[in-house]
């Protein structure tokens, strides 16, 4: 092979590959590059449509993130880590002093625990005059600590002991209440917390349109609507009654303007007939079960 046709064969493999890796770029590689860069150019157009939209969002979540920190900075309500039987008790006592005397029995039921916190259940029972147990109730709900109660049953109650005296009305309360504990010790201690009065009742809805002419209770039976049922066999019950005093009954045994109709050992449950000034009525009295388990 000549010289000649040699260069004349190199030179023409070259040419063929140029043309080749050419006609690639025209023809496939560089329409794409300009289908991608002319794509993120409509992207960018309508992110630059979309501008005023994201301000207006930013705006918005600006604005609700400054009206969390103003509820952070101002909550009033401390939630502790840990709630304990004695340290609730100790609190209810100090709402008493500031209440006025209210006569309470408190019991620890149960506990209930969620993702980031939990509450402990207990049980109050007791009895007081309406406006200290009222402010008791007031300083419970808008006090430092946060408990809320979850039921309430209250009951007027006539107490007369001596012929001569005036008969009281004293408010007769079952509650039960949650004590509140966080896994977040930030809520320990409120930061917007300020001291508070509770505001005097407008009236008393427990004193009796018209008064029953109740005997008084000379002999010192048991007022049932007062007492608590502690025990309960067959045929006999065992009650604190409103004197703090441990007595038993059995079917068909006196109490304060009544008697015990009816014993259920296997409900946990006494049944008693009242003759209130010629109204008659039952009334139960139900054992308040503790939980074997405290937090």
């Amino acid at each position: 092979m000549s010289y000649a046709l040699r260069n004349t064969l190199v030179l023409g493999v070259m040419l063929l590959i140029i043309l080749a890796v050419g006609i690639y770029l025209l023809g496939f590689h560089y329409p794409r590059q300009a289908s991608a860069i002319t794509k993120s150019m409509k992207q960018l157009d309508v992110q630059l449509q979309n501008t005023p939209d994201l301000v207006n969002r930013y705006n918005e979540a600006s604005l609700q993130l400054n009206d969390m920190e103003k509820r952070w900075s101002g909550r009033s309500k401390d939630i502790p880590t840990y709630d304990a039987t004695s340290q609730t008790y100790a609190y209810l006592n100090r709402i008493m002093d500031l209440s006025g005397f209210v006569k309470m029995d408190m019991i620890y039921t149960g506990v209930q625990n969620k993702t980031n916190y939990g509450y402990n259940i207990y049980s109050l029972k007791g009895e007081g005059s309406f406006e200290n147990l009222y402010r008791f109730l007031w300083y419970i709900e808008n006090g430092r600590r946060l408990y809320k109660i979850n039921s309430i049953t209250l009951k007027g109650s006539a107490v007369k002991e001596k012929e001569d005296e005036v008969a009281t009305t004293v408010v007769v309360f079952e509650i039960e209440l949650y004590a509140f504990f966080t896994t977040l010790p930030e809520l320990a201690s409120s930061i917007g917390w300020r001291d508070t009065i509770a505001t005097p009742p407008s009236g008393n809805p427990f004193l009796a349109a018209i008064a029953a002419d109740l005997p008084p209770n000379t002999r010192g039976l048991i007022e049932v609507e007062r007492s608590d049922l502690k025990a309960i066999i067959p045929g006999k019950v065992f009650i604190l009654d409103q004197n703090g005093v441990m007595r038993s009954l059995t079917e068909g045994d006196e109490v304060y303007l009544g008697y015990v109709s009816r014993i259920y050992p296997e409900q946990g449950k006494v049944e008693f007939t009242l003759n209130k000034a010629g109204i008659v009525e039952q009334y139960e009295l139900r054992i308040r079960f503790e939980s074997s388990t405290t937090k």
